[in-house]
């Protein structure tokens, strides 16, 4: 590995204005974003990510957040997002998201090594000593891959979300640093 934002097959990079459109479209795909923004089911367009006021670009802006492109090493093909949100600087902890958003790349590994990056980004970034998320009990997938990379089951908030004429539990989840440490080395 040559940096810290590169693993064998991705990279993590800035989102640049040619990724707008399609990462539009990806917001805009209810079914994908049921499973990692379940309150964001509208559609969204290039201009609304571009817009200075909005909310994309004031997270973007935003020193509690980090948000990158997940893009192939190979032919450089952008194929998600991941971020470090909620940095809180005074406790050592923060939240942490991704959205491997091209159906191409998902079930391969990219999505466990888009976390990996991000994880080791903030633990030895921000020396966090606690990276947490939040995913929905129907999300069986992503808790499977959280699991594999340490990840614990911390909290279930029941029945926090509406969908399909059901209510869902949403679990969040925590890895410490010194987890990380054991799991993953330094």
């Amino acid at each position: 590995m040559s940096s810290i934002f590169e693993s064998d097959r991705i990279r993590l990079t800035s989102i640049k204005d040619d990724d707008l459109s399609q990462h539009a479209d990806w917001l805009s795909d209810f079914s994908l974003q049921r499973l990692v923004n379940p309150g964001m089911s509208f559609p969204i367009t290039a201009g609304d990510l571009r817009n200075p006021e909005g909310w994309f670009q004031s997270d973007l802006k935003n020193d509690k957040s980090q948000i990158f492109a997940i893009r192939t090493l190979q032919d450089n093909v952008f194929i998600g997002t991941s971020a470090i949100v909620d940095l809180n600087m005074w406790a050592h902890h923060a939240e942490i998201g991704i959205n491997l958003s091209n159906p191409k790349y998902r079930g391969k590994g990219y999505g466990g090594e888009g976390m990996l990056l991000t994880m080791r980004y903030g633990f030895e970034q921000f020396h966090l000593n606690c990276i947490y998320l939040n995913v929905m009990s129907f999300n069986t997938r992503a808790i499977r891959l959280y699991e594999k990379l340490g990840f614990q089951h911390e909290v279930r908030e029941r029945d926090v979300f509406f969908h399909d004429g059901k209510y869902f539990d949403q679990l969040v989840m925590g890895i410490l640093s010194s987890e990380w440490e054991v799991l993953h080395g330094k």
